[in-house]
């Protein structure tokens, strides 16, 4: 379940309800995953689905942020602002 509300296929929980989800949102939330994974689509935790949840990846949500969907935001900065980290690692 952290993973996939990690990765925005589930809706993150609140204080009162905890981790608590029914089947279904389980089950739809693995078959999006396993969608966007291209990966057959069964809705159960399988061994193509374990792999895939243990391969590397970026840290950044699957799932667009609903609040975002309708407005364009900038993904650029300011000409002149300086890049504030002077340690930098590559591979």
């Amino acid at each position: 379940q952290n993973y996939l509300m990690r990765f925005g296929y589930l809706p993150q929980s609140d204080l009162e309800t905890g981790n608590l989800r029914t089947d279904d949102q389980l089950r739809d939330a693995i078959r999006n995953l396993q969608s966007n994974g291209g990966i057959p689509v069964t809705g159960e935790i399988d061994e193509a689905t374990k792999k895939l949840m243990r391969s590397r990846r970026c840290g950044l949500s699957d799932m667009p942020d609903p609040r975002y969907r309708r407005s364009r935001h900038r993904r650029f900065t300011i000409h002149g602002q300086p890049w504030p980290y002077k340690n930098l690692t590559w591979r």
